[in-house]
């Protein structure tokens, strides 16, 4: 037998937990000022104090010509335009229909957490600031007080990693913190269920803590993220997350190499079955102490401590995706490397305004004497008459001087600046709705679009791991969440309602055994998700390339039909044309019958002709004819009956075609 001990986790005090984010803060100090910079170009925020003087004091407008913002905003649409979809598959002794149920579990959740909302700012912050989070949590407030599963995004200003982390999941992470500020009345709405602790907590002050946010790239300094609320008290909340071992007993049949791992109070009863011991002992089972990795969460609001508990999983809950990691949990994104030839393209751009403006406006030598002021006045009015003193003209005493020419050159060094954004980004002019950036002919544009379509797959695959990990900790909460009977609403595709039931007491049809039908609480599975699912869909395009493949063999025209992106009943639609096929081959068969009846008419005919029995032809050939006769309407009846269906179903598929081009023309552009 194996004692297990109490998992005696080391003690953590509120206090180590603010420690700790101050050391994680100053750490990625510099990171933020990044951060900051990055998000500021992106919203055109590009010019600091002092150029937007200069720029004000020679006339021109202190606003930068913002390249980077659409570039950013043509991958999102790219990347972020639909819901992902999932691929469950189950593990173990779990069958396909518990992870039919966790496939539609996790819609549901997606769908409840407004998860393509969050999903867009992620990307967002993953391009724009070289990391997003997504957050995977048990929120026991949702569905009536019944508790759910719920994804949300978290701003990469608020979350604090080990600096000694090289994992580009931060999975190496000695721990991972969330830290942001809330008035005591919103904290108090959220968990209700520590209002009195929440009264409690000590306020905190712009002087406690590092900010982590609000960038000022005039003293590169970040100023307090600590707003007044409006004078209301506010107070600082952490959520810790740390890995532990938590020691269980692994039993294995050694008849069969099976095993299976019992926390303490499985092991238990694991003991009391019977014949346990004599199992034990005889050697037919062997026991060993494992210790399995889970992740423990610690809260604390200000400076008190909530709670510190063991979470049902072994992976971080707060998931990252960085852009281009570097080895540290501070990646850059790539806006980071558009800021160079961003600076560059508005220096520029300023050069071209200020002469611009330059020649706009006239600039006169002239000696005293030469005119008078109200003379000089109307200089620049059209069609004026302007006096010159006698003498002026002649002894050349006036003198305009008009400023020479632009250098095409800043022409062209504009022009390579806009590419390289574009280049950094994959987005070019054309696939933003801009005519002017159009190529020569619709095969090229296919090319580079193509070719941008590969670099934005290959550059946005840490968002499908992501999704990937955050499918995966909400498959690992499901169990403790949805534990019990209940009836899930789940929203199809199509927009339509079905309703599963959960946990349930039932008779297996097979065994006629009384248990628990489909329990998700001792189910396994492994989630994935579907690479390039969350990409924009080009219905048109998807509707060609399905007709290709079916060409050449490898679609029949049923998986042609069902890929098409219209909302109609599909599968009635294959089951006409499966009627139609089944009457084709009927009448083809009939066709067939009154050839054969057709062919022995003529040689009857024959026969009787050469033994001169001309009554006996049209005695004989009667039945004959008549039988060819009712074939032949037969076979008119079916002909016309397939005729309606066929009509009906060119009707059907004319719809959908012009739906699917419909949708594509009607989506919006970039």
């Amino acid at each position: 037998m194996i004692i297990i001990k109490k998992l005696d986790l080391e003690e953590l005090k509120a206090s180590d937990v603010r420690d700790e984010y101050v050391n994680y803060s100053a750490s990625s100090a510099d990171f933020r000022y990044q951060m900051a910079e990055d998000d500021e170009f992106f919203l055109g925020m590009q010019l600091t104090s002092g150029q937007k003087d200069y720029l004000l004091s020679i006339g021109q407008p202190p606003e930068a010509n913002n390249k980077i913002r659409p570039a950013v905003e043509q991958v999102l649409a790219n990347v972020a335009s639909s819901s992902p979809e999932w691929d469950v598959i189950a593990t173990g002794q779990t069958d396909n229909d518990i992870a039919n149920i966790y496939n539609a579990l996790l819609d549901k959740i997606w769908f409840d957490s407004h998860g393509n909302r969050h999903f867009r700012n992620i990307c967002r912050d993953y391009i724009v600031k070289g990391v997003g989070y997504m957050y995977v949590y048990p929120d026991w407030q949702a569905e009536q007080g019944a508790g759910g599963i719920r994804i949300k995004r978290i701003a990469p200003e608020s979350v604090f990693v080990d600096p000694n982390s090289t994992d580009s999941h931060f999975s190496d992470a000695g721990s991972i913190m969330l830290s942001d500020l809330h008035t005591k009345e919103s904290l108090k709405i959220n968990f209700p269920q520590y209002a009195d602790i929440i009264e409690d907590a000590s306020e905190d002050s712009e002087t406690n803590f590092q900010s982590t946010g609000k960038y000022n790239r005039d003293t590169k300094s970040l100023r307090s993220d600590i707003s007044p609320f409006d004078g209301k008290p506010s107070v600082r909340k952490f959520v810790r997350w740390s890995k532990v071992g938590v020691p269980k007993v692994m039993i294995t049949d050694n008849m069969t190499g099976l095993y299976k791992i019992f926390d303490k109070d499985d092991y238990k009863k694991a003991q009391k079955e019977d014949r346990y011991n004599e199992y034990l002992t005889g050697g037919q089972i062997s026991e060993e102490l494992v210790f399995e990795t889970q992740i423990r969460e610690t809260f604390v609001i200000g400076d008190i401590l909530v709670y510190d508990e063991v979470l049902p999983m072994d992976r971080y809950p707060v998931i990252p995706a960085c852009n281009e990691h570097n080895g540290t949990p501070y990646p850059a994104g790539d806006v980071r490397h558009a800021k160079t030839p961003q600076r560059m393209l508005n220096r520029v751009e300023a050069l071209l305004i200020s002469h611009a403006t330059s020649t706009a406006s006239f600039k006169l030598l002239y000696e005293d004497g030469a005119i008078d002021n109200e003379e000089i006045e109307k200089w620049h009015v059209p069609n004026a008459i302007i006096r010159a003193n006698p003498g002026a003209l002649r002894e050349q005493k006036i003198k305009e001087f008009a400023p020479p020419a632009i250098s095409a050159q800043l022409y062209s060094e504009k022009q390579r600046y806009e590419v390289d954004i574009e280049t950094i980004f994959g987005a070019y002019k054309f696939q933003q709705g801009n005519p002017q950036g159009a190529v020569g002919t619709v095969g090229e544009a296919q090319i580079i679009d193509e070719a941008a379509a590969r670099k934005q797959n290959w550059k946005i695959l840490p968002i499908y791991d992501m999704l990937t990990e955050a499918g995966r900790c909400a498959a690992l909460y499901t169990p403790y969440v949805y534990n019990k009977a209940r009836v899930l609403r789940i929203l199809n595709p199509v927009g339509t309602e079905k309703e599963v039931t959960i946990n349930t007491p039932g008779i297996n049809d097979y065994t006629q055994a009384v248990e628990t039908l489909y329990d998700v609480t001792s189910a396994h599975v492994d989630v994935r998700v579907v690479v390039g699912s969350t990409r924009a869909k080009t219905p048109s395009a998807d509707l060609a390339r399905d007709i290709g493949l079916m060409q050449v063999g490898i679609y029949d025209k049923a998986q042609v039909i069902m890929n098409m992106q219209a909302n109609v009943d599909k599968v009635a639609l294959i089951q006409r044309m499966g009627e139609i096929s089944q009457l084709s081959g009927q009448v083809q068969q009939l066709q067939e019958q009154v050839e054969t009846l057709s062919g022995d008419l003529q040689t009857r005919e024959r026969e009787l002709f050469h033994t001169r029995m001309r009554a006996e032809i049209a005695e004989a050939t009667k039945p004959v004819q008549k039988a060819v006769s009712n074939l032949q309407s037969t076979a008119k009846a079916e002909q016309e009956k397939q005729r309606e269906l066929t009509r009906q179903t060119a009707e059907d598929l004319s719809y959908l075609s012009k739906q699917a081009i419909n949708s594509e023309t009607e989506a919006p552009s970039a």
